[in-house]
């Protein structure tokens, strides 16, 4: 049996003190054990769904009261469905802090059920059919009301979305509140309205997609571990992720349809995301690649293995793992960089060009420091495509989505840049908006090697 694990290592530390501390990171266990008496059992339900990140809040708020005994008394009728024995409960645990994307004997259940034709629910399988055209605006993070100088409450048009989508969709709302009308609810994110502003949803273990390609719409579920891991931003998805997604789940209405050229270039395609987070773009282009004739291997990176372990995942729950491959790679490090080249590209191409191979598409939203001081020609961002992209390849592409003003937009150097940039798109094009209703602050940025006159 394995040896249990300590308190220093919960992911939530415990703060010594009152009761009240404890029971307010008693999140989603107290409901758990209210309609079930053994929590090893929703556990393995949940894995076998695909819903690990659920799951492993169960097994951490388990663990963080067995391994603070001076709280039996208090939760005694919580500890009774949390096993001390329980390996499952502590595997579940272990997922959360290594190689889960590794673990391919813990992926079995969801393999397993993916291949049962899980993971590719349509539109119409959800309680509200008409979320596409809904005009219901959602949103979850708690935001405080903007406060004027004279004090008084001023309620932005997010604001109010935030507070309906509280009392109704989150994971934590109470659904019977008198406030909330479920019927009259759409909880998915849908294109043409605001239910974007919803992210990034912070608190919630799963959140829910409509996307509309050139010849269906279908529901992306996407795992987040935002509880679970409270400072790692990759945890969650982000506006600049969900744009991208957007784009990408129909690219000649986006404008990008070039990337279908830059794949009829090539016989094995290969696409590379920087930075894949929880994978919502390598999922949404996978979809939109999969019946294509040159269909694309997309690679997807990140520094953060919990990313990686939320990637694997939700390409499972979507039905497009066999599209997807997730590998950790430090964007930051050209040395990094070179060896995953190496490994995806140059292993497959033993021509005498090796050093003019590269990836065919490259895709990323805002990432941290990669998108600094851009107007610098020596930027890590220009460095890093320069390394990646392809050379032999005239119709590379390369898409990515941050904020559309201020010095952090992206700016291409003029002079000696090996990048042009072809065109922006902004959020506008999706309808996209701010909370007090203003224009998108993102937009896509389409860049390619510069052309030889």
């Amino acid at each position: 049996m394995m040896q249990p694990i300590t308190a220093a290592l919960l992911l939530v530390p415990l703060i010594n003190g009152e009761d009240a501390l404890i029971s307010q990171r008693l999140k989603i266990l107290p409901q758990t054990c209210a309609s079930s008496d053994d929590a090893t059992a929703v556990i393995q339900n949940l894995v076998q769904t695909g819903r690990t990140s659920k799951a492993r809040l169960i097994a951490n708020e388990c663990l963080l009261l067995l391994n603070n005994n001076v709280y039996a008394a208090q939760f005694s009728s919580l500890l009774k469905c949390c096993p001390s024995s329980s390996d499952i409960i502590i595997e579940t645990y272990k997922t959360s802090k290594e190689k889960f994307h590794e673990n391919k004997d813990y992926l079995q259940t969801i393999i397993g059920n993916h291949n049962k034709g899980g993971g590719n629910t349509t539109l119409q399988s959800f309680r509200d059919t008409n979320c596409v055209h809904s005009d219901t605006l959602i949103a979850e993070i708690e935001v405080q009301p903007f406060t004027p100088n004279n004090g008084d409450m001023l309620y932005t048009r997010g604001s109010k979305i935030i507070e309906q989508w509280n009392a109704c969709c989150s994971f934590w709302s109470n659904s019977s509140a008198s406030t909330c009308i479920n019927d009259d609810f759409c909880c998915e994110i849908v294109e043409g309205s605001d239910h974007h502003l919803i992210l990034p949803a912070l608190r919630e273990p799963n959140i829910q997609i409509c996307l509309e390609n050139s010849n269906s719409t279908e529901v992306i579920e996407i795992e987040q571990d935002g509880l679970l891991n409270l400072y790692d931003v990759s945890g969650v998805l982000w506006p600049a992720g969900y744009l991208l997604g957007l784009c990408l789940s129909n690219p000649v209405k986006c404008g990008v349809g070039e990337i279908f050229k830059a794949m009829s270039y090539v016989t094995q395609p290969q696409v590379l995301e920087l930075g894949t987070g929880v994978g919502f773009a390598a999922i949404a282009l996978s979809k939109t690649m999969r019946h294509h004739s040159n269909s694309p291997s997309v690679i997807a990176t990140d520094v953060s293995k919990s990313a990686l372990d939320l990637t694997v995942t939700n390409a499972y729950r979507n039905g497009v793992k066999e599209m997807i491959d997730a590998i950790e790679a430090d964007y930051r490090d050209v040395a990094s960089l070179l060896e995953l080249k190496k490994t995806i590209i140059l292993s497959r191409d033993n021509t005498s060009k090796q050093d003019q191979q590269g990836f065919d598409i490259i895709i990323r939203s805002s990432l941290q420091t990669l998108f600094d001081g851009t107007q610098d020609e020596n930027a890590q961002l220009w460095l890093a495509l320069d390394t990646l992209l392809s050379k032999s390849n005239p119709s590379a592409i390369v898409i990515l989505s941050h904020v559309r003003s201020g010095s952090e937009r992206i700016q291409v150097p003029n002079g000696t840049s090996p990048f042009e940039l072809v065109r922006r798109i902004p959020g506008d094009r999706f309808y996209m908006k701010t909370r007090d209703g203003n224009n998108s602050d993102f937009e896509l940025i389409v860049l390619r090697r510069r052309q030889v006159q």
